[in-house]
């Protein structure tokens, strides 16, 4: 895990996931400057970091000594998409650069034209991805709804910053409930800091879609709660919520449940895990990708170092199959040691796997999968 330099905010996203595409909705304002300016403090003491200058105050930007400027401006060579998409991902495979600021997306977009900057949004981004950097990009609300919402797709986080608040719109790899969330932002002594309202944004996502949906005015929804226009327009933008008084009024007036009202959602359907989260490896080399037995199906990333060998960290009855990534895996499964290439899997139905090692200097990797 890597932090973003501000404490209150790895707190909120449980720092930085390797490969993370930090998508920020804002304008270059003050409050941004700060956000920005302690990632690559932060950032710099510990990776080479790139900012990618596509103008020329960008170019003109004092900037934390030993970040690295990429000039992307009007008339130089990285000017154009394809370019500027193969500069980056050449330093960051030859591990020149390992964390990239880009700011200022919608002015290449104006450059360009909103198709080219989205494509090169589309290639650069899963690159940062595969290589484990880590990046902040910056648009601003005017490139419209269908340019964010295609970013949206692609990144791993999008975070909003609406005046003093923050709107968590994407948080891939964390849990379910910070995805909708509001924070309070104050800058303290130069310092941002959040206050987290997870709660809000919940109610703040679901009142404003009941509202909505039955066509009521927030003056309208204000009456039929039995408090002001003001309260019912502060929820709406996640500074305030409502009492449970209020929200039962509400629930039982206009024949809604309460996980309506509150912006309950139905979970995506699965659930993803990436295999550099280090808080999922077990002593046993295990990183855990599936580990709910309910389901019927538990999968683990397993690693070896140079000639290690181990075994399973739980016992189990049913079928296992054993799939190598990387590696020559020799498997004790019941009486034989079969020994297994990269791409050679394993499915064990009746004899019972107990243990492994790695035959080779290199580092090895394979899956482990059980069927409960």
């Amino acid at each position: 895990m890597f932090s973003t330099g501000i404490a209150s905010l790895d707190e909120v996203l449980g720092g930085l996931l390797p490969g993370d595409n930090v998508v920020w909705v804002a304008e270059r304002n003050s409050l941004y400057e700060l956000v920005e300016r302690s990632f690559l403090r932060q950032s710099v003491a510990d990776h080479p970091t790139l900012l990618v200058a596509s103008n020329s105050a960008e170019m003109k930007r004092v900037l934390p000594s030993g970040v690295k400027r990429l000039d992307a401006t009007s008339g130089s060579r990285l000017a154009r998409p394809a370019p500027l998409a193969d500069e980056i991902e050449g330093q960051l495979v030859s591990g020149r650069a390992r964390c990239v600021v880009i700011d200022g997306l919608a002015g290449l977009g104006r450059r360009w034209g909103a198709d080219k900057a989205l494509g090169f949004f589309e290639r650069a981004c899963p690159t940062m991805l595969q290589t484990g950097a880590l990046t902040y990009w910056r648009v601003s609300r005017s490139v419209g709804p269908a340019f964010l919402d295609r970013m949206r797709q692609v990144t791993q986080c999008v975070l909003e910053l609406r005046g003093d608040q923050l709107h968590v719109t994407k948080a891939e790899g964390r849990p379910a409930s910070l995805q909708g969330s509001v924070h309070h932002v104050h800058v303290d002594d130069d310092s941002v800091m959040l206050a987290s309202s997870r709660s809000g944004g919940r109610l703040a996502r679901g009142l404003a879609a009941v509202r909505r949906d039955l066509g009521l005015t927030q003056a309208q929804l204000a009456d039929v709660a039995g408090v002001t226009a003001s309260a019912i327009s502060q929820a709406e933008s996640g500074s305030r919520g409502l009492s449970v008084d209020t929200l039962i009024t509400l629930s039982d007036r206009l024949e809604v449940t309460l996980d309506r009202l509150v912006g309950a959602q139905a979970g995506p359907g699965y659930h993803l895990a990436r295999h550099d989260r280090p808080r999922n490896r077990n002593p046993e080399g295990a990183i855990a990708l599936a580990d709910d037995s309910t389901i019927g199906l538990r999968v683990y990333l397993m690693t070896l170092g140079g000639g290690e060998g181990g075994g399973p960290h739980l016992q189990h009855n049913g079928a296992e199959l054993v799939a190598v990534v990387r590696g020559l895996l020799q498997v004790e499964a019941g009486a034989d040691t079969p020994v297994l290439r990269s791409g050679d899997s394993l499915l064990a139905t009746s004899a019972t796997i107990s243990g492994w090692r790695n035959l080779r200097r290199e580092p090895a990797s394979f899956y482990w999968v059980l069927r409960d």
